[in-house]
This record gives structure tokens, C-alpha cells and sequence, in this order.
């Protein structure tokens, strides 16, 4: 009990120094706090040293989910924190079928073979609207590349989010009315991001994004691929 105790103080005192962006419309508070002392080491599930920006992405990915980030003091003195695996990622995309608001069918079969990047938002999400600008310039740097689709799904009425692209730029591939497919990926709280491999596979999946790099980075890893 007496070491958990000290894990968790010692994480929400890493947690601390690190920028967290809210998720939806919840946010994360921490009180001020400096960083710990000595050399800290960050790695993912598999093992690899990653950014802060990368931690709080991992870390977020699921804000609702408890936290089983593990911490570690190594002879030297440094403290490593690692993160869990995902647990989405690997899972196949669901079998779904649905509309774009200007009424073509879009279905998982369709997006065979190519790698997807999916967007979960809805109107009144003040975080949803803030990313739109970096989702967009990211979709700008693969134009014209037929093997990547982007595609942004929300629950509002097609109607309304017409009216909503009518005053602002949204440049991904857009299907409204989509809580049918919302309820498939049975996840809560927005915004989501998900990639999609050529095979059909979730390979990333975060809720707000700190790591743009890394994001496009993981588009572009599967594209390379055979």
C-alpha cells in the first residue's frame, strides 16, 4: 500500500509539470508544482523513449479510463514512467455504413486499402473547433494522395453542420447524423483522433493532440508500407 501510495503521489507530481490540453469539455487541473528532481526517462508501452507532448497524448487517449502508467527508480536515480498500451489500438475498424452530409454513401468497405484518419467532434465542442485549423493543414500536406482518406463524424444533424462549414473550414471528408457509428467505436468524450491501417486495423488513437508531428508521422508510416 505504502509503495502505491508513493507511485501516485510521484505521478500526479510528474503530471504536474506537464501542459494538459482539455479533452472536450472536461478539463484537467493540476496545481503548480515543480518538476522532480533528477533525470526523468518517459517511454511508451513498447518500451521506446518518447516526448512529453507524446506521454500527455498516450496518457489522454482515454481520460475517463484509470491510470496504469507504471513508474520505476532505476539505480542511477531516474525515474521512468511507463505507459500502458492503448487498449483500441489493434482493434479492426467497425463494419459501418453511413452518409456524407452531401448524401454519397461512405462504408468501412469503401476505405479498404487505404489508411484512414478519423475525426470524432460535435458543434458545441469548444476543443473540437480550437483544432480544426491544425486538422486542416495537416489534411493539406497529403493532397492529392488517393491512398489516404480523412473523414470527420459527428452526431448533429447533417443540416446543421452544413450550416456550421457554411462559416467555418473544416477540409475533412464530413458524415453528420452519425451516432449509429459513434456507438460502434463505444468510446466517450471528444474530440477523438483514430488512424486506420490499409488493413483495416486501428493503429493510433488519442482524444486532444499535443505531438502533431508524431501524429503525421503515423500517417505517413502507413502509407509507406506495402
Amino acid at each position: 500500500m505504502l509503495t502505491e501510495l508513493k507511485f501516485s503521489f510521484a505521478l500526479a507530481f510528474f503530471l504536474a509539470s506537464l501542459t494538459f490540453a482539455a479533452v472536450g469539455q472536461v478539463s484537467v487541473q493540476q496545481s503548480p508544482a515543480p518538476a522532480p528532481a533528477g533525470k526523468t526517462i518517459l517511454r511508451d508501452s513498447d518500451g521506446n523513449t518518447i516526448t512529453n507532448n507524446e506521454f500527455v497524448d498516450i496518457r489522454m487517449a482515454n481520460f475517463h479510463y484509470p491510470d496504469a502508467t507504471r513508474m520505476k527508480t532505476l539505480d542511477d536515480g531516474t525515474v521512468e514512467f511507463r505507459l500502458q498500451k492503448v487498449p483500441q489500438e489493434g482493434m479492426n475498424l467497425p463494419d459501418f455504413s453511413a452518409r456524407k452530409i452531401d448524401g454519397t454513401p461512405l462504408a468501412a468497405s469503401d476505405l479498404s486499402g487505404k489508411v484512414v484518419v478519423l475525426n470524432f467532434w460535435f458543434i458545441g465542442c469548444p476543443v473540437c473547433f480550437s483544432e480544426m485549423p491544425k486538422l486542416n493543414a495537416l489534411a493539406a500536406k497529403f493532397v492529392g494522395n488517393e491512398n489516404v482518406v480523412f473523414v470527420a463524424m459527428t452526431a448533429d444533424p447533417a443540416g446543421s453542420v452544413k450550416k456550421f462549414l457554411a462559416r467555418e473550414k473544416f477540409d475533412y471528408q464530413m458524415i453528420g447524423d452519425a451516432k449509429p457509428v459513434l456507438k460502434m467505436f463505444g468510446f466517450s468524450g471528444y474530440p477523438k483522433n483514430i488512424v486506420i491501417s490499409k488493413e483495416g486495423r486501428i493503429v493510433y488513437w488519442r482524444s486532444t493532440i499535443k505531438a502533431w508531428d508524431k501524429f503525421e508521422s503515423v500517417i505517413q508510416a502507413e502509407l509507406n508500407k506495402k
